[in-house]
């Protein structure tokens, strides 16, 4: 009668859909009261019939299915849906094909499909044929129970379970795996996580010094190199100094950068190793430095001070020396974050996670790391003996630094052409180019021992200029293109039914592109699933909705059992599908786990609240 209504009446149809809905409700609310989120194994026994096996007889088995749940029969009346089945073994014993109960018939609404199923305690007779010789061995038997259960709510990955009469067989169940506090023990627990901390603080330290050997550390740790080899003269102590002041650079930098960390975690926000360089203004900003320091390596301008303040300052530019030395600091930390370096990236993924003074802890440790080089050469100058003596080869060496800090500038470019394509490479060329300009003006007008008023005009000159360069005209038109290089890029990576194929390096790329995301966890032979896309996710007032509020519509297919999915699915307290969250925007780790009852209203609303 369901489906001749549906036929004549769309409203009718709603009308049944609702019903459906209403009852998932139902169930999925006392599901959760008493945390049936997950079914427990089946219960199992077999016997053999009475008589010698050799004259025929049977091997019974009985399956007990826990209340409220139902595994789909040994036959199914859809392609999606996967059938109960049975494996039999015994060593010597040759077994037939197993003969079924009659399976209970259900039908489902929203659906309009006709299921199979079994429910409570049941029993398959499978008939022994005979035996292959006459060192049978009937105690070795194992049976293996393949199923797939459902309630009214989640349905569950494809499980088994395996008995054997003289229990040699061990039991399992599929599904996602659930850390189980019976495996830890009274010893060991309290220096188990001290050691792991430890030796990811290790890895932390290691990882800041392989990154002095990254392509985008490398030219300013030359740089850095180049200025020790000019003051090897110096005394022990000014080189402890000038390397104290690199470090203290280094090591301030990281901290501020662990404090902006904590900051946005602790208003709710996501962070992540390198995440300035998101940000567009701050590429920008790196661009003109760079760009500007190679400049000066090129002789195109000199950045003097008038001679009654350069007497003021130590020995006649001692404390220069010294800004000069934590400023390189400073910029080593800068273009090092956004390269996660062996070793490191496996420490700071778990210091993100964890409560500040660690963060800080493993901070710190990179950043000791990163300045270890610095700390040696300055601490022991005699290492500085293997390069020859200050003369006319620094000039050419000077222009070759220059060279690599420009290659430092064409590998921000590469970042820039990752957000924004041909477009953001031009308009940051762009950038480039008004910042030579600049280099150039001030070589020309502001020559050492003309007025020193000229420096400091055209240097104010210059930030207005260029400031007005990225506000005025670069910094929309890069937005822009930013964003359609986002879209190009997404449509690669959609399906066509429009939804996006999940993967962990999706959801950030969207929360980067400050996106919300819907994401439903799903797999073809799970019932309920196509149930609710019958119902909201394929209805068109929901895609219109979701279209108008720019959510990204995700899905991870858990048909088979991926790493991926099991992970996510951990994450939302899940052991079955459906499940469904939202990814508030920008920001990868908040996870809005719904309902599996889904309306499109409630979606809605729940996006709207988590803005």
């Amino acid at each position: 009668m369901a489906n001749n209504c549906c036929q004549d009446s769309n409203n009718c149809c709603l009308f049944v859909k609702y019903c459906y809905l209403l009852l998932l409700f139902a169930t999925t609310v006392f599901a959760q009261e008493f945390n049936m989120n997950s079914m427990p194994p089946p219960e199992m026994e077999m016997e053999y019939s009475t008589g010698t096996l050799k004259d025929g007889g049977n091997l019974t088995v009985t399956i007990t299915v826990p209340d409220k749940w139902h595994v789909n029969a040994n036959k199914v009346t859809d392609e999606f849906l996967k059938p109960s089945s049975v494996e039999t073994k015994a060593e010597g014993i040759e077994f037939g094909e197993p003969e079924w109960p009659e399976p209970i018939k259900e039908y489902n609404e929203a659906l309009e499909l006709e299921i199979w199923t079994f429910r409570g305690t049941f029993s398959v007779k499978i008939p022994v044929k005979g035996v292959t010789g006459p060192d049978y061995d009937s105690l070795g038997t194992t049976v293996t129970f393949n199923y797939q259960a459902c309630d009214n709510s989640i349905c569950l990955a494809p499980a088994s379970k395996t008995i054997s009469l003289d229990n040699r067989a061990n039991e399992g169940a599929g599904g996602v795996k659930k850390n189980n506090p019976e495996t830890n023990n009274g010893q060991g627990n309290a220096t188990a996580p001290s050691a792991g901390i430890a030796l990811l603080l290790f890895f932390a330290f290691v990882g800041g010094i392989i990154l002095n050997l990254m392509p985008c550390v490398l030219p300013v740790l030359s740089l850095k190199l180049f200025s020790l080899i000019k003051q090897a003269g110096e005394s022990r102590g000014r080189l402890l100094t000038l390397g104290g002041a690199t470090t203290a650079g280094i090591l301030v930098s990281f901290w501020i950068l662990a404090a902006v960390v904590a900051a946005v975690k602790a208003g709710g926000g996501s962070a992540g190793w390198g995440m300035q360089f998101q940000s567009a203004g701050f590429i920008a900003f790196m661009v003109i430095i760079l760009t500007a320091f190679a400049m000066s390596f090129f002789g195109v301008f000199e950045v003097w001070l008038p001679w009654n303040a350069t007497t003021r300052m130590d020995a006649a530019g001692q404390k220069a020396g010294i800004a000069g030395g934590f400023f390189t600091g400073a910029l080593l930390v800068l273009l090092s974050t956004p390269c996660s370096a062996p070793l490191l990236g496996t420490a700071m993924g778990f210091a993100f996670a964890q409560t500040t003074p660690i963060l800080f802890l493993f901070f710190t440790a990179a950043g000791l790391g990163l300045a270890l080089p610095y700390m040696l050469v300055s601490a022991f100058p005699g290492i500085l003996k293997v390069f020859p003596k200050p003369g006319a080869w620094m000039v050419k060496l000077q222009r070759v630094m220059g060279i690599l800090l420009l290659a430092s500038v064409g590998w921000l470019f590469w970042i820039v052409s990752e957000q924004a394509g041909t477009v953001g490479v031009e308009l940051f060329s762009a950038i480039a180019i008004a910042s030579i300009a600049c280099s150039v003006l001030l070589g020309k007008f502001a020559k050492p021992g003309v007025a020193f008023i000229r420096e400091i005009a055209v240097i104010t000159l210059s930030a207005i200029a260029l400031f007005s360069l990225w506000f005025a005209g670069i910094a929309p038109e890069y937005e822009r293109a930013a964003i359609e290089t986002f879209n190009t890029r997404m449509q690669e990576k959609m399906t066509e039914d429009g939804w996006f194929r999940y993967s962990p390096a999706l959801i950030e790329e969207f929360a980067r592109a400050k996106r919300t995301v819907f994401i439903d966890v799903t797999a073809d032979w799970c019932l309920t699933c196509k149930a609710n896309e019958a119902a909201v996710l394929d209805d068109e007032d929901f895609i219109r909705a979701m279209n108008s509020l720019n959510v990204a519509l995700v899905k991870a297919d858990w048909t088979r059992e991926t790493p991926e999915v099991n992970a996510l699915l951990e994450s939302m307290q899940k052991s079955g599908v459906p499940a469904y969250a939202i990814y508030p925007a920008g920001d990868a780790n908040r996870q809005i786990v719904l309902s599996e009852l889904l309306t499109v209203d409630g979606i809605v609303e729940e996006i709207i609240s988590h803005k």
